[in-house]
This record gives structure tokens, sequence and C-alpha cells, in this order.
């Protein structure tokens, strides 16, 4: 129909239909292209809402583990510090057996960090992370989960001297399992506790779980930081 009386405003040299016909032609190619640009950002933007919140699940599931952790290794530390006292005065009463006991069945446990990272991983491979509008929101993301690469590795490095630790106790201590398949230490205290090789082993175990539940600190308030500037874009990032 605009092409018909394009058409014949160009045969009859109408140049002011002529203008106003272009003019509507290109206004509505201007408007389609608009509205089109708006819903292509209307669904980016709802994509990315999606995936904040699936990355703020993520984030929460980390921190609850990261916490539960940070305690363990908490009452690691306690127990050995137990150990080492019992060890240092010759403690033979029944706590201070179980102490020594926990200390050498569990010094070799150490889980890091559990990353999780499903929906950050899918989000910088689909180039949603780079279309994050929030760019501080962005640089959070980002340097949340390098940092907590970094603090896992970190975690990792502590272990250095378990062997050396473990060519101290395995000569002075018989391991087996019992009934459940859980490891089990067998010792003579009276013959180990004047020991200040296996003594200066087990501060090695108190110092690696100290170091521990520093790094785990570290992470919490790395977890902690992004989760608060999710809750801060939370708005933003679900509006339509």
């Amino acid at each position: 129909m605009i092409l018909r009386r394009l058409a014949k405003a160009i045969a009859e040299q109408n140049w002011f239909t002529v203008l106003l016909e272009l003019v509507i032609v290109v206004l509505g190619i201007f408007i389609g292209l608009r509205v089109t640009e708006w819903n292509d950002d209307r669904k980016l933007r709802q994509q990315e809402a999606v995936y904040l919140e699936l990355l703020r699940n993520d984030a929460a599931t980390m921190r609850t583990q990261v916490e539960v952790r940070k305690a363990r290794r908490e009452a690691w530390a306690e127990t050995m510090l137990a150990a080492l006292s019992g060890l240092e005065n010759c403690d033979q009463s029944s706590g201070s057996m179980k102490a020594v006991e926990e200390t050498l069945e569990s010094y070799q446990s150490g889980p890091g960090i559990s990353i999780v990272d499903a929906t950050y991983n899918e989000m910088v491979s689909s180039g949603s992370l780079a279309r994050v509008a929030d760019q501080e929101l962005k640089r959070s993301i980002v340097t949340t989960f390098s940092d907590l690469n970094v603090l896992n590795a970190r975690l990792g490095s502590f272990r250095v001297s378990i062997p050396v630790v473990d060519s101290i106790v395995w000569k002075r201590v018989a391991y087996s399992f019992d009934a459940t398949g859980r490891a089990s230490a067998s010792f003579d205290m009276q013959a180990i506790c004047g020991d200040a090789e296996l003594r200066n082993a087990v501060v090695e175990m108190i110092d690696i779980q100290l170091d521990s539940v520093t790094t785990f600190r570290v992470a919490l308030e790395q977890i902690d930081g992004l989760l608060a500037a999710l809750d801060a874009s939370a708005p933003a990032s679900s509006s339509p």
C-alpha cells in the first residue's frame, strides 16, 4: 500500500507526499527496531535475573558447607590441643586417651571448599556474565570465585607436611579398621607420651587446623560479600 502510494506520488512529482511517505517508512522501521531491541533487552534481563537467583542459591549452599567445615576444623583443633596436653603430661585419663586416639585417627582428614560453580561456569560460557548490567556485581562475582579457588589451593598447601607427620606417627601407632569401617589407632600412651618428635607432629597437626580455620573464615567473608552484592542488586535484576 505504501509503496503503491509512493510510486504514484513520484510519477505525479508530488514531492511533499513522497517525503511524507518516506518519513512514515523510516519511522516505522525505526520503531520496529526499537521494539525488537527492547524485547531482546527484556529477555536478557529476565535471563539475568534467573541466573543471579541460581547463583545466590549456589553461594548460600557454599556458605553452609564452609561454615560446617570451619566448625569441624575448630573442633579438631580443640581435640588436638587436648591430645597435646595429654602427651605432655602423660595423662592417661579416659578424656586424654580419647583425645589422643581421635587425633591420631583423624589428622589426615581435611576436606577443602566445595566450590559450587555450575551456574557461574554456565554464565561465563554462555556470555551471560559479560552482559550483567551491574558492573560492581559482575566484578564481585568474578572476584569471589577466583578467590575461592585461590583459598582452596592454599588449604591444599597446608598439607605439604602431612607425609613428614605420617612418617613419624606410623612408626609409633598401629592402625586398623573397626566393624563400621572406621579407622582405629592403637598405641601405648606410656611409651609415646615422652616422645618429643611425636608431640612436634601433633603441634604440626594443630597448626594445619588453625591455618585452615583462618582460611575458611576468609572464604566465608568472600561468600558473604557476594551474597550482599546479589541481594543489593535483586530489585534491579528482577525487574522486567
